[in-house]
């Protein structure tokens, strides 16, 4: 039972309860008549426990109730996998299936299949390569994954012609054939309910290293089959499909690679092929879709580029895919032979289709240039009095005034020829229309200008990458990049040509352009969808907000953040009838996001076991290599030699030995960072079921498992049964029976849930929570008692139980007795040795928002509210020892001192403290009498010297010295002192000069009161005058804090 998950372990140890079964069979429930909730509640108590039928899964049958595809797999796989598992021992491998069937011979060239002749169709047979190496373990070999596989690679290969790399594909048969998972009896189940253990700091469960140890003798060293055999270095197809099968998203050189090997052997159906496999995973890539165009024109297959083009121009706005459209117009409606202007009629229209959808891009100044010119080479005469003169006057004049109003890439060259055409036509006239359009162009030109700047730095680029993570290669990039569309965007919202209330559609158009274009280079970056799809919903667009949120989930099926929006959308619906149809018809709207997100989660689950598994088995693979070739070397060796045999073995055993242990660390260190993987694909999983759970509960209620309406109790019954679960679901599922619908079952859940998730200290805090809650404290003591053993019996667990120590503690404080908060803080300070002791006794007297034991209580105002004398003033006549002091020194106290402290309205009785010789400061209300030390008269000494040098040397360099500029009012230094540092603005706070500036043109300041005749001498006050507290507030509400405080 080790290599069960806990789950069906514990059921395994429960066989007469008969309660649990993830595999039970619910139609019959389906089909019986349904009450009301408050009947069902009634005669029947919901049981989480009871929920499914017991049927006893021994591991093997888990494993062998995995499917396997019959066509892929080899002729007695599952058979030999089994039997290898039971008996322990190596057997060796089946004959191949192939050799016992006649078959067609294969001439073989240097040692490989000629496959240069296409003649040759069907099946054929290949010896298959007898190495000790890759058949060790005696599985079955995997399935050839392509033709090219077959040649036996122990053959010599210097006879190999040049030519044959380019013959290796052979027509009629795939090059990618799926390989098989063959299922192994060690592997654990991939299915079954949580693992509760597995991202805690217990060593990893990694595969049995111990059975990679080999002896000394072992002649061969068992290697996993679970690696697909190698491909020859000719095989270019094969080595690229590979290499798409198993990184479609993120490999675009292989799929780039692969329709360029395809098209240089024209081979154009499997270019064809190609194509279409990769436009559906990017299908936006506009640089793809005109070089597949490109490809069907020069094969003069113009039916199918009018198909292509059908499919591509409403998804992607990319100017080369739409010039190409536009040449391709031109080219079947040739104007040169047009006698009835049929053919102008339809690229004009054309034209205007195109300007229509990108004629805002801003580099889309070609094609307005070319649709000026084509006007101009239409009938009629510019300056002409017949209609078909004036008709075309008309039209050149409106295309001149439509394409300089849009800031591309050719406004101003369009503005000249404009300013050109109306002058040259009529001056008065030309003059009127000029100045009626150049605000608009005006407009048009200052974005340009703006324009160029900001997308300097973007990539339009129409091949997605995926996002790299944080901290590798890449990333910085990347977030640059989405930081420059965002810039973008949010540029174009601010309505710079100024659109917004005169053309709310042409608003509307620019920024649904823009995301789109966004959307192309940023493709799985899931934010950005969700940006656009959320700006649509707020300007009343919700069909291009569902088409956004639709296009988001295809290219990132795993992001829940778009597979939440999307069901929150889908909640949001009203237009589903009443009654259980309409209940069940808005579940599945609602459910169809959430079970996309969570298959697309369980698959990269899969996956991610899966790349553990190879990973490890070409490690040992690897390692087997490296003996085997020790083995033979020191063989070698041995024959020649007269070494001593000990010292020889001994140092043999000593290199294996080392080689072992680095083989041990090495699978440990492959295992550690899956599961960190896996696990946190299992908390998203966990946190996709929680949400669908909540969902329905919403739009369905209690449900029931098996039900046609089956709430949220349906779904936690059916996340349980797909597995790969985290305590937080029980967590939810318990608390919403709990909190929603005051039902017992909750407290049974939380009793399954600490079955499974036995040394999970999160369940375990809920659980105690809840029964606390429903007070049933000696519970709550008994489940607090049983965890803490179990995590304290091993050291590097004991920190896991800290949050249970507090929780508990901050209990008994309140509500407990003496005794038992006194043993408590004995446990706590032998377990946390660390933590203070006046932490722990201070604790059971705070609250989360004050602390009375740390609270120091003014008992004298005047001597404990002194204020901190800043640097450099002193209330004496005398100089702090400035003989001591270096200059520099002083200056540098000068440079730091921070003009919060000097300019405090906090410290106005400071301020006129200062050096003057003439009289001392006067004394401080708050100051006792003291007796001042009389300086000594700047008359006489050194002071005496510097004053008369200073009268002497009145003037510098023959120039009057400048005074100094007056000083700013205190209030206005303590008002840019209290401005945040520049590091703490990020994206969402701004510091906003402009209106800074404006704050101080219309603040009143309190006149001084030296200015007045007669008035008394600052004296000390207290903190700011009451205006003063509102401006400081108006300002940090309208700058923010940006985190400081």
């Amino acid at each position: 039972m080790a290599d069960m998950d806990p789950e069906t372990a514990f059921l395994e140890a429960q066989d007469n309860e008969q309660e649990y079964d993830p595999a039970a069979d619910y139609s019959h429930l389906a089909n019986q008549p349904e009450d009301d909730d408050d009947d069902d509640d009634d005669d029947e108590e919901y049981d989480p426990a009871s929920a499914f039928a017991e049927v006893a899964r021994s591991p093997s049958a888990q494993s062998a109730s995995m499917p396997e595809s019959a066509a892929n797999s080899p002729p007695g796989a599952t058979a030999t996998a089994t039997a290898t598992a039971i008996d322990g021992a190596l057997k060796p491998p089946p004959a191949d299936a192939a050799a016992q069937s006649p078959s067609k011979k294969v001439r073989l060239r240097g040692g490989f299949v000629d496959e240069s002749s296409e003649d040759e169709e069907g099946d054929v047979s290949i010896p298959q390569a007898s190495s000790a190496l890759l058949n060790a373990s005696g599985a079955p070999e995997s399935p050839q994954r392509s033709v090219t596989l077959s040649p036996n690679n122990t053959h010599a290969q210097q006879t190999m012609p040049s030519s044959s790399a380019h013959d290796q594909a052979v027509p009629g048969v795939s090059s990618s054939v799926a390989v098989p998972e063959i299922s192994s009896a060690a592997s654990a189940p991939s299915g079954g309910t949580p693992v509760p253990d597995a991202t805690k700091t217990a060593p990893p469960s990694h595969p049995n290293v111990a059975s990679a140890r080999q002896s000394d003798a072992g002649p061969a060293i068992p290697v996993s089959a679970s690696l697909p055999k190698a491909r020859l270095p000719q095989d270019r197809v094969g080595l690229l499909e590979d290499r798409i099968a198993d990184d479609p998203r993120g490999d675009i050189e292989a799929w780039l690679g692969l329709i360029e090997e395809h098209r240089r052997r024209h081979k154009h159906e499997e270019a064809r092929a190609v194509f279409e496999r990769f436009l559906q995973v990017f299908p936006s890539a506009g640089e793809q879709w005109v070089e597949y165009v490109n490809m069907e024109t020069e094969l003069d297959n113009f039916k199918q580029v009018e198909a292509l083009f059908g499919r591509s121009l409403t998804q992607t706005p990319y100017i080369p895919l739409w010039s190409s459209y536009i040449n391709y117009i031109r080219r079947i409606n040739n104007l040169t032979t047009d006698q009835t202007g049929q053919a102008r009629s339809v690229v004009i229209q054309v034209y205007e289709f195109v300007l229509d959808s990108m004629g805002i891009d801003i580099n889309s100044g070609k094609i307005w240039t070319d649709y000026i010119e084509l006007l101009k080479t239409g009938p009629g005469m510019l300056g002409g009095s017949n209609w078909q003169d004036m008709q075309k006057m008309d039209s050149l004049r409106k295309a001149y005034q439509r394409a300089i109003a849009v800031p591309t890439n050719a406004t101003l060259e369009i503005w000249r020829e404009y300013d050109r055409f109306e002058m040259n036509l009529n001056k008065v006239t030309g003059r009127k229309y000029l100045q009626e359009k150049s605000a608009s162009y005006v407009t048009a030109r200052s974005a340009i200008n703006v324009l160029d700047n900001i997308t300097k730095g973007v990539n339009r680029t129409t091949l997605p990458k995926l996002p790299p993570a944080p901290g590798f290669d890449g990333a910085d990039e990347y977030a640059r990049q989405v930081q420059a569309w965002k810039h973008w965007i949010e540029w174009e919202k601010n309505d710079p040509l100024e659109i917004k209330e005169d053309d709310r559609a042409l608003y509307n158009k620019r920024i649904l352009y823009l995301y789109k274009n966004a959307s192309m280079a940023l493709r799985f970056w899931p934010e950005l969808w969700y940006d656009a799809a959320e700006w649509c919903y707020q300007n009343s667009l919700n069909t291009e907000g569902d088409e956004f949120l639709k296009n988001g989930t295809a290219a990132n099926p795993e992001s829940c953040l778009l597979a939440f929006k999307q069901a929150h959308q889908a909640e949001l619906r009203t237009d589903f009838e009443d009654g259980e149809a309409g209940l069940i018809e808005k579940g599945k709207a609602v459910r169809a996001p959430l079970m996309t997100v969570l298959d697309a989660l369980y698959d990269l689950t899969n996956k991610a076991k899966k790349r553990e598994e190879q990973t490890v088995a070409k490690a040992k693979e690897i390692f087997a290599a490296q003996q085997a070739a020790e083995d033979a070397a020191r063989n070698a060796s041995d024959m020649n030699s007269d070494d001593d045999d000990e010292d020889v073995a001994s140092a043999a055993a000593k290199r294996q030995k080392e080689r072992q242990d680095a083989l041990d660390a090495q699978l440990q260190g492959i295992t550690k960072a899956s599961n960190a993987e896996i696990h946190t694909l299992k908390k998203t999983l966990s946190c996709a079921w929680v949400a669908l759970m909540r969902a329905m509960r919403r739009v369905q209620g209690k449900g029931s498992p098996g039900a046609a309406v089956g709430g949220f109790r349906g779904v936690f019954a059916e996340a349980r049964k797909r597995g790969k679960l985290l305590s937080n679901v029980y967590i939810a599922s318990a608390l919403i029976e709990h909190y929603c619908y005051r039902d017992p079952a909750a407290t049974k859940i939380f009793e399954r849930g600490m079955k499974l998730f036995t040394e999970d200290e999160e369940f375990a805090l809920e659980y105690i929570k809840h029964l606390v809650k429903s007070n049933d404290a000696t519970n709550a003591r008994a489940v607090f008692e049983t965890i803490v053993n179990r995590l304290t019996q091993k050291l590097e667990n004991v920190h896991r139980a800290k949050p249970l120590f507090i929780f508990f503690h901050d209990y008994e404080s309140q509500f407990g007795e003496l005794a038992q908060i006194t043993k408590l803080e004995q446990r706590m300070a032998t377990l946390f040795p660390e933590d203070p002791q006046l932490q722990r006794f201070s604790s059971r007297f705070a609250n989360p928002t004050f602390d009375p034991t740390a609270m120091r209580p003014i008992i004298s105002p005047r001597t404990q509210m002194r204020p901190v004398m800043p640097a450099g003033v002193m209330p004496t006549v005398e100089e702090p020892h400035s003989a001591v002091v270096p200059h520099t020194l002083m200056q540098q106290e000068q440079r730091v001192a921070s003009p919060a402290i000097l300019n405090s309205p906090r410290l106005c009785h400071l301020l006129p403290a200062t050096n003057s010789p003439k009289r001392p400061l006067e004394d401080a209300e708050n100051d006792q009498p003291r007796k001042m030390v009389r300086g000594e008269s700047p008359i006489k000494g050194a002071a005496g010297r510097r004053l008369a040098a200073a009268r002497g040397n009145p003037m510098v360099g023959g120039n009057t010295p400048v005074a100094a500029p007056a000083p700013l009012p205190r209030e206005i230094n303590f008002l840019f002192s209290i401005i945040p540092p520049a590091h703490t603005y990020g994206d969402t706070t701004r510091f906003n000069p402009e209106a800074l500036v404006q704050l101080l043109r219309h603040i009143t300041l309190p006149l001084p009161q030296n200015l007045h005749p007669g008035a008394p001498p600052p004296v000390a006050t207290g903190p700011p005058a009451a205006h003063i507290n509102t401006q400081l507030q108006n300002i940090q509400a309208r700058y923010g804090s940006g985190g400081w405080q």
